[in-house]
């Protein structure tokens, strides 16, 4: 999400568009071991091209799809089969991180510090790693537009996702350092702007699976999206997105972070169906909380909080961006 000082687009309208261009101070890969660099010089020369080709295609598989990648199961996942007791994963990782950046334009990075310094974040996050979009984007968004505006779908599941941060952040409750809103409560705001939003979350048993990835579907029907006697080009029901498989999928990419509520039902029972949601690592890399508080401030019509955003920088100057050293 990039604010551009631009204060006006095209349109008239003040630019704001969601981006990968000023994430949050993230931690790089971990660095290679100079015994495990020297391993992977070492190496056949065609093995070690196998093996970056091959590490390379899986991250930039993984970068299209929006698919968190498991640092663990690297090996296992993305190395030939023959080469993966070579035990060169970080310095392959590097070479195969360098390649991406240099053709792509892309990134791989770790989750920010608050999420890896924090004991309250499970520990599955300290081993995620996310291909981040890193080309420079103009004052007027123009590489985020393009990116993200060429499909509809695209566009609503950014809005979509951006309402629901912003909800996160202003109505969530601070627990062990981490802010948490009740799904019930989230449905409710959500329903509250767009009355074709469900007032409360469809139980477990009803709702469908997003599947994994980016291809795991539209959020959005699309059928009726291409029917011209739709209501959807004038943002009728048809624009609304489907809430249930948006909320899994923003889950299943790190956007967001679901928990069981402590809460139960009326009558004493615990209520499979509650359940708390978090801004996750992706979006505290790709978006960031300053990028959600101007975007609270410009919903509002009001200028950002400069007191908020001082504390922001603050704790942003204060990170400690070194790269860690792990076997």
């Amino acid at each position: 999400m990039s604010q551009n000082s631009d204060p006006e687009d095209s349109s008239g309208m003040a630019a704001m568009c969601f981006s990968q261009c000023v994430p949050e101070p993230s931690q790089a890969i971990l660095d290679a071991r100079a015994s495990e660099t020297r391993k992977l010089q070492e190496m056949n020369p065609d093995a070690r091209q196998q093996l970056i080709t091959s590490l390379s295609r899986y991250l930039l598989f993984k970068g299209l799809s929006g698919d968190p990648i498991d640092r663990s199961k690297l090996a296992k996942e993305a190395f030939p089969p023959n080469l993966r007791d070579a035990r060169v994963t970080n310095a392959a990782l590097r070479e195969a991180t360098d390649r991406l950046r240099n053709v792509f334009g892309m990134d791989v990075r770790r989750a920010p510090p608050s999420v890896l310094d924090s004991k309250h974040w499970p520990a599955k996050y300290k081993d995620r790693l996310y291909v981040v979009n890193q080309i420079v984007d103009d004052e007027q968004g123009t590489h985020s537009k393009a990116l993200h505006g060429c499909h509809v779908d695209s566009c609503v599941e950014k809005g979509l996702l951006m309402l629901i941060l912003a909800f996160i952040y202003c109505k969530g409750e601070m627990k062990e350092h981490v802010r948490w809103l009740d799904g019930k409560v989230l449905y409710r705001l959500l329903h509250s702007l767009d009355e074709n939003v469900p007032a409360e979350p469809s139980h477990r048993k009803q709702r469908g699976s997003a599947g994994t990835g980016a291809g795991g579907g539209s959020i959005v029907n699309m059928e009726r999206m291409d029917d011209p006697m739709s209501s959807a080009g004038a943002g009728g029901v048809d624009m609304t997105p489907n809430v249930d498989l948006a909320l899994d999928k923003f889950v299943h990419l790190d956007y967001l972070v679901k928990k069981k509520s402590d809460n139960a039902g009326g009558d004493g029972v615990d209520d499979e169906d509650a359940v708390s949601y978090a801004i996750g690592p992706r979006s505290l890399l790709v978006v960031g909380l300053k990028q959600i508080v101007c975007f609270c401030a410009q919903v509002m019509d009001q200028e950002p909080d400069p007191t908020m955003l001082q504390e922001l920088s603050q704790h942003n100057a204060d990170v400690d961006e070194e790269p860690m050293i792990e076997e």
